[in-house]
């Protein structure tokens, strides 16, 4: 697993998401987020997690 930490653009375009969905609304949605020094990070591992929860039958 790789423990490495994303900031937003490099998290929104591993998800392939808006840098804005990121800031507004990944907290709504369960992804899990750090914060560093007032900035948002988000870990490799953590969004590969997420996106298997999102899968749909």
């Amino acid at each position: 697993m790789d423990p490495r930490f994303l900031g937003i653009a490099e998290a929104a375009k591993y998800l392939d998401m808006s840098q804005r969905w990121m800031y507004r609304d990944s907290r709504r949605h369960g992804v899990p987020r750090y914060y560093f020094g007032g900035r948002l990070k988000f870990k490799v591992e953590d969004l590969e997690r997420w996106a298997q929860q999102q899968k749909v039958s």
